[in-house]
């Protein structure tokens, strides 16, 4: 199966919905658990109906038996207790798909149906996802996927030369994706063309190597959630306060993306300040800084006040933040094994405020 690496969205999502219907014979869609549904979704089952052939439910003792009997279950889609709705595929029916979402992981409960998938002439998978789950790919040769993927910007594929950071970053400038893992290349420095991704909301960069992050990023608006692991990150820059967006923030250094026989010990951190520009960040909820050597905060920090979860173990602090009392939303703070209360065990428990 070839993988998704990014959900196909606006004129790629209208175009495999069209790939699909073609090349299948049937669409389903599920609806589970006790969700009231929204009235787009109502009025998408309505819309289908005239399509519709089949209505199948399937159980928690059918799914307990299938596990009893280690039964391997004939589709994707069929991995819980439902009601699937399957469906022929049609031009008319490609409209309604094509209206109700902009996005193929845009297919959840309440708003829509969940996980749109499309079954063979076989019922069999062609195009298998599970939309909470961000993941799901098209049963099709290598050869076919790498010529759609080329073609199509935004049906981002996932491939086996993906192993070359270079063919990787070709692609990821091609497609532009929303989320970004950039994860053990071994490469030292991160591209200044990351600029492009005006639409990048995810970035999570884990690369022992790199110690600068590119002034490039912090021109992206859109992002909500960056992490960053690496061996020595020299520094955050002021820049940060610029991703006004964001809302989730980890930073961890002493972090290796494979094995190694050295682990920089936490006196040789380069990291050992916070911008007072963070404090900006007025949409942050969640925010990780761990193993480095930052020995204070600056207080501009207080005016995080959508903050309600903070790990700030195994640094350098010399005391308690004051202005944490100021953080009245937090619900969840870690300040464990710095330099004022080490941790000689190394076991790092943090505390849920009432």
């Amino acid at each position: 199966m070839a993988f998704f690496y990014d959900a196909p969205r606006g004129a790629a999502y209208s175009w495999l919905i069209d790939y699909a219907m073609e090349r299948s014979a049937v669409f389903v869609l599920a609806r589970r658990g006790e969700f009231q549904l929204m009235e787009e979704a109502k009025r998408v089952f309505s819309l289908l109906e005239p399509f519709l052939i089949e209505e199948r439910r399937i159980s928690e003792r059918d799914i307990m038996k299938r596990l009893e009997e280690e039964t391997v279950r004939g589709n994707g889609i069929e991995y819980g207790a439902g009601t699937y709705y399957i469906y022929r595929c049609c031009e008319e029916a490609a409209v309604v798909l094509k209206q109700a979402a902009d996005d193929l992981f845009a297919w959840q409960h309440p708003h829509l149906p969940e996980d749109l998938n499309f079954w063979d002439q076989d019922g069999q998978d062609f195009l298998h996802h599970v939309a909470h789950e961000r993941m799901g790919g098209l049963q099709i040769g290598q050869e076919e996927a790498e010529n759609i993927s080329a073609m199509i910007p935004g049906l981002f594929l996932s491939r086996p030369e993906h192993k070359k950071f270079e063919v990787f970053w070709q692609d990821v400038l091609f497609h532009k994706p929303r989320k970004l893992e950039i994860f053990g290349f071994g490469i030292q420095e991160i591209p200044e063309s990351i600029g492009e991704l005006k639409e990048l909301k995810e970035l999570m960069i884990h690369e022992s190597y790199v110690t600068r992050l590119p002034a490039a990023l912090f021109g992206l608006t859109e992002l909500e959630d960056l992490t960053v692991y690496t061996e020595d990150l020299v520094e955050i820059p002021a820049e940060i306060g610029d991703l006004a967006k964001l809302k989730r923030l980890k930073i961890a250094c002493g972090s290796y993306h494979g094995p190694t026989d050295h682990v920089i010990r936490i006196e040789e951190v380069s990291l050992t300040r916070v911008p007072p520009e963070l404090g900006r960040l007025r949409l942050l909820e969640q925010l990780s800084m761990n193993y480095t050597g930052i020995s204070e905060l600056p207080m501009e920090m207080g005016q995080l006040q959508n903050l309600s979860f903070l790990d700030l173990s195994r640094n350098q602090l010399r005391s308690e933040p004051e202005f944490i009392g100021e953080l009245t939303g937090l619900s969840y703070v870690n300040l464990s094994d710095n330099r004022y209360n080490p941790s000689p065990q190394n076991q790092f428990w943090g505390d849920y405020i009432e």
